[in-house]
């Protein structure tokens, strides 16, 4: 019987170690899969994905990271053999091999051969090459560059920092100038400030050098944000979305630290675009009881937007605000374009209206004129009127609900909307933009630069 069993506990040894190494395959494929994903590499990791045959039944656990475990590699190797290891080295050029002669050829032939000794195809495809500029050029420098080359020679709390701010960076949304109805003169303003440097920048040299910073103000809810994202997606820049949570931070000097890193990124990411919302939570005017935490982030603050000249690429910093009047002189300075967007007109309401309302999807009933609604809400801002086709969709939504205890309605329908739901809602719906209209004016009037 032994004799027997000594075959047989040799081929379960074999099976285990085959089936460690199949294991030890598919953990390395997993890991390399991850770190495509984690380093934005989207189109390499599906062609990777589909030729490795890899499948959504594993993923790559939270707690592990390709750059850790080399980390850990490199203090093993150190603590061995006293050396750091090498991974890469430079190949070396070689001649190119030609095949030795087996034949005899004619001489008109051998000239011809010696003629085409360029390492070159025998034809090109035009096509293909003309469509990989286009898509080259057509991508952020987001998908350009790898976080990893910003990485190197980093110390861990700086990546930390780093890994932070890289969430607050928003991808292309495919959001357009036609997407924000009217603010003409805004848009052709953020085209000059934001748009043309990027694309023309040999026109903006010397004196006339890009803007530094761009100011947008007026009442709540009339497409600031909207406008901000519109000229990012415009420019192909990368579009820092900065919230004030992000840059303020509990410990002594962590905030400092914050805004020099982002301004780094952003300088590596060029073109960019760092956009904080509210600004006068960050940059409001100082005082003489003011913490000094916040005076020194401040200070941080004005002083990296002093020093965008002298970084590579371009930077710019869109600021949003509902109150310009609270925000520190020497930031509104900075600060070099100021531009008031106002609540929108009668043809812009009348364009919002038929935006919310579209035909394709809702049917007002009796037909209504757009001109008449916008009419009927002076003073209204695009949010405010937005809301006001929400409450009148609710409206029809609020006579369904009673019958409908107990059904399940995935079917998509087409909404039959009441005219007198539509006025319903415009009474019930007050805006909260109206008064400020006219302190916001005051204020361009005054300190504006548009």
């Amino acid at each position: 019987m032994s004799g027997v069993n000594r075959p047989m506990s040799q081929m379960r040894k074999l099976e285990t170690k085959e089936a460690l190494f199949r294991a030890r395959k598919r953990i390395l494929k997993y890991m390399v899969l991850g770190y495509l994903k984690q380093e934005g590499f989207l189109h390499t990791a599906e062609t990777f994905a589909a030729e490795a045959a890899l499948t959504g039944e594993y993923e790559v656990c939270d707690n592990i990271d390709l750059d850790i475990i080399l980390q850990d590699y490199c203090s093993y190797y150190l603590i061995r053999f006293n050396k750091q290891p090498q991974f890469c080295r430079k190949v070396e050029e070689r001649p190119p091999t030609r095949r030795p002669q087996t034949r005899k050829t004619k001489p008109e032939r051998v000239e011809v051969l010696e003629k085409e000794e360029v390492d070159l195809p025998a034809s090109f495809i035009v096509t293909k090459l003309l469509k990989d500029n286009q898509d080259h050029a057509d991508t952020t420098p987001i998908e350009r560059k790898s976080l990893s080359a910003f990485l190197v020679n980093t110390t861990p709390d700086k990546r930390q920092i780093v890994e932070l701010l890289y969430q607050d960076i928003i991808r292309p949304s495919g959001v357009t100038w036609d997407d924000v109805k009217g603010l003409a003169t805004a848009k052709s303003l953020l085209m000059e400030s934001v748009v043309y440097p990027v694309r023309y920048p040999s026109l903006f040299t010397g004196g006339l050098e890009p803007w530094r910073g761009v100011l947008l103000h007026g009442p709540p809810g009339t497409g600031k944000t909207l406008l901000a994202r519109a000229a990012a997606a415009e420019g192909g820049c990368t579009f820092f979305n900065v919230a004030c949570s992000t840059l303020v931070n509990k410990w002594r000097g962590e905030s400092e630290k914050i805004v020099k890193v982002l301004f780094e990124m952003a300088s590596y990411y060029s073109p960019s675009v760092i956009f904080i919302d509210e600004i006068e939570t960050l940059a409001s005017e100082r005082s003489a009881g003011e913490h000094e935490a916040s005076r020194r982030l401040k200070t941080q603050l004005l002083t990296e937007l002093d020093g965008i000249s002298q970084r590579d690429g371009i930077v710019f910093l869109l600021a949003n605000t509902n109150m310009p009047w609270e925000i520190d002189p020497a930031m509104l300075r900075r600060l070099e374009k100021r531009i008031y967007i106002p609540l929108p007109d009668l043809n812009t309401r009348t364009e919002l209206f038929e935006k919310f309302l579209n035909s394709k999807t809702i049917e007002v009933y009796p037909k209504v004129d757009f001109k008449e609604l916008a009419a009927k809400t002076e003073g209204y801002s695009g949010s405010d009127i937005k809301l006001v086709c929400k409450e009148a969709l609710m409206c029809t939504v609020r006579k369904l609900l009673p019958n409908m205890a107990g059904k399940s309605c995935n079917v998509p329908r087409k909404d039959r909307l009441d005219l007198c739901d539509v006025y319903t809602a415009i009474e019930k719906t007050k805006p909260v933009s109206k008064n400020l209209a006219k302190r916001h004016e005051q204020w361009q009037s005054e300190m504006g630069c548009a």
